[in-house]
């Protein structure tokens, strides 16, 4: 998803899903230059793959101001037989981690040094109170994207999925095979495209963090 006000202080404060957050004046920029990458992309395509979004404000909002950017660059396939722009599906999912009663809260107040302990000894099954786990995300992120599978054609268009940082690198962590201290290690950035593909051989990650459609636009 594309930069939203919780964004600008999560180095002091966890965030976690803050569902309500909105979007940044710089985020819908950014929202903008991923509509137009998707435009050059996929211009070919008669249509768009299934899409899918987060029940998050700031991802839902990404999702349609690309859309609309995408439609005014010339997209054949956002229209659907009603006249009206691709329907998009919402569902939580695609949410972020959950930090439960921490959210909002200072970092150095939740994250003390016991914590830290604590996180290093079980990173995959650390849940702060009332909040998830990476290994619980990781279920209900590659659950939802499995079940897409049946969904898309071979050789059609992929399907587009809005979601959330640590959400996307637990699932990421899953189909990589590695060690849960390595899911926070990927970086990503906001509105970055990463792509997966799937076959009978498995999955295979194709492309992370691509910040091209950013770099053009002078957004970085």
């Amino acid at each position: 998803h594309a930069e939203c006000e919780v964004n600008l202080v999560s180095a002091t404060r966890v965030t976690g899903q803050s569902n309500d957050s909105p979007l940044t004046e710089l985020g819908k920029q950014q929202a903008h230059a991923l509509g137009k990458h998707l435009a050059r992309i996929s211009r070919s395509a008669e249509r768009l793959g299934p899409c899918f979004s987060s029940t998050a404000v700031r991802a839902q909002e990404t999702l349609r101001l690309a859309f609309e950017a995408a439609k005014a660059a010339g997209h054949p396939g956002l229209m659907g037989q009603d006249g009206n722009l691709t329907t998009v599906v919402a569902d939580a999912q695609l949410l972020e981690l959950s930090q439960g009663v921490w959210e909002g809260q200072l970092r150095t107040e939740c994250y003390t040094p016991e914590t830290l302990a604590a996180i290093a000894k079980e990173t995959w099954d650390f849940a702060p109170p009332g909040g998830e786990s990476q290994h619980s995300v990781e279920e209900r992120m590659t659950t939802f994207i499995e079940q897409l599978l049946p969904l898309i054609e071979e050789g059609g268009p992929p399907a587009l999925i809005v979601s959330h940082g640590l959400a996307i690198k637990c699932f990421l962590r899953g189909i990589l095979g590695s060690a849960p201290s390595c899911t926070r290690k990927i970086h990503l950035d906001n509105t970055s495209v990463t792509e997966v593909g799937w076959s009978q051989l498995g999955w295979e990650l194709i492309r992370v963090n691509d910040t091209t459609h950013i770099v053009m636009e002078g957004l970085c």
